[in-house]
């Protein structure tokens, strides 16, 4: 190969900067190919920028992008872009990258912008119009949160209240048929929310009713639940359908061994044609693949721990599991979905005489994995917790002794990491509250029981 040759190859090689004569001749340096201009009327990018070089979590980012030659968008979320003009993104709940796409129809150009979010690791205080406690807090994919039941000041609470994530403010949103404590509600496909069970103020009253927030009334559903429960747990499949399993009935009182589905489009009840070969209360219940949920924790009606059982819609029955590193009763524990969609179950306490774990337990998705997960820094129960936008879990509040006391403690708990951290202290100690994590990423701490064991009037916000 001769010199011309040889600088041929590599200047489709695109190598960069000078190349220099070999051999004896010593020509001058051959500069690097320049890039090809685009097309006249192709889509070219000359800017893409932020009002900011970082955020924290919550904060709305706005971008200026300046462009040519097409129509522009940011992906994700297919937001339109006109070239010169700042654009305001949905609130940061992560670092997040943005793609620049400017198309014609048939041709593209792209480009990238990552823009960095924090947490600010510290809570503000929220006024609640009425206190509560041991309720159900319902999140919707707006930032609308509900708070359904509990214990009030005085007795059980019928109002619903709801949170607007823009204004960071709570309302009156209605009332519920029935005042209830130690019960389930589960948002529906039409907004609606499925309360089921518990304990409840007005006797007769329907086991299972649903909220409507947009007239502030419930009703009773269509059909009734067979078996009225409390410590029992409704969860939301992937079809639409709610599954209620275990639970202590109110009649006897006895544990539930029976399974039941209620449909939204029927509002009918169906009992499984199999029941739980374990029956139990204060349990998790988590859906771990197609057709597959498992019920993890909680103590049969003589004491014993109940072992992990995973129910199966497809083959129609149950399948006990037996992990030789989890031998205890695990009580009342948090169970949080992780980063990829397995599952974090944390803390809860013991059956004979109430004392905190500071254990926890990842369940694998897809499959009948379990794993012992790093310790928590400090044992709780009757704590809440929510996974934060960045896959960490924030565990806030509880009892960390057998003598109940609340505390403001908080930690931040990664599952994939030997130890967590401490967090920022509440304002307030509390336990018996909710935890729920909100689209912008910040996670809203609503009520509980304070030290002196009264429901609290206060909310708290983490970012």
């Amino acid at each position: 190969m001769d010199r011309r040759e040889l600088l041929r190859a590599l200047a489709a090689l695109s190598l960069p900067g000078a190349l220099v004569a070999c051999g004896g001749g010593g020509g001058a340096p051959v500069p690097a190919p320049s890039p090809t201009p685009p097309a006249p009327g192709a889509p070219s990018i000359s800017g893409l920028s932020s009002d900011k070089s970082s955020y924290q979590v919550g904060d709305k980012p706005k971008l200026t992008a300046t462009f040519s030659g097409g129509t522009g968008r940011l992906e994700p979320g297919a937001i339109a872009v006109t070239s010169g003009a700042a654009v305001t993104l949905p609130a940061l709940a992560t670092s997040t990258r943005y793609r620049l796409i400017v198309s014609n129809g048939s041709q593209e150009a792209t480009r990238d912008i990552d823009l960095s979010a924090s947490y600010r690791n510290s809570f503000s205080t929220i006024a609640l119009p009425l206190a509560r406690s041991q309720h159900v807090a319902v999140a919707t994919p707006s930032g609308t949160v509900y708070v359904v039941g509990g214990e009030g000041k005085p007795g059980i609470s019928f109002e619903v209240l709801s949170f607007d994530m823009a204004s960071e403010s709570f309302r009156v949103a209605g009332n519920l048929m029935s005042g209830r404590t130690l019960h389930t509600a589960n948002l529906l496909p039409d907004g609606s929310v499925l309360i089921i069970g518990g304990s409840r103020t007005v006797s007769g009253t329907p086991v299972a009713e649903r909220f409507d927030p947009v007239s502030g009334t419930a009703r009773a559903t269509s059909g009734q639940p067979q078996t009225s429960r409390t410590y029992h747990t409704a969860t939301m499949l992937a079809d639409g359908r709610v599954l209620i399993a275990g639970g202590i009935t109110q009649a006897g009182p006895s544990l539930a061994t029976s399974l039941e589905v209620y449909d939204p489009a029927t509002e009918r009840f169906t009992t499984l044609p199999f029941g739980l070969q374990q029956s139990r209360y204060g349990h998790v219940c988590v859906e771990i693949g197609q057709g597959l949920v498992m019920l993890y924790g909680g103590a049969m009606i003589d004491g014993k721990p109940a072992r992990p059982e995973v129910i199966d819609f497809i083959g129609n029955g149950t399948t006990l599991l037996n992990p030789s590193f989890d031998s205890g009763v695990r009580l009342y524990a948090n169970a949080v979905k992780r980063a990829g969609a397995d599952w974090a179950v944390l803390g809860g306490e013991t059956l004979i005489d109430s004392a905190p774990l500071p254990t926890t337990l990842n369940i694998g998705i897809g499959g009948l994995m379990l794993q012992p997960g790093p310790s928590l820094l400090s044992a709780r129960s009757q704590h809440a917790s929510a996974t934060l936008g960045d896959g960490r879990v924030l565990i806030t509040g509880g009892t960390a002794d057998i003598l109940s006391k609340a505390v403001a403690s908080t930690e931040i708990y990664h599952p994939t990491q030997s130890t967590g951290v401490a967090g920022p202290n509440m304002a307030t100690a509390r336990m018996m509250h909710s935890a729920t994590a909100l689209p912008n990423g910040k996670v809203l701490i609503i009520g509980g029981v304070g030290t002196d064991r009264l429901a609290l009037p206060t909310a708290e916000l983490y970012s």
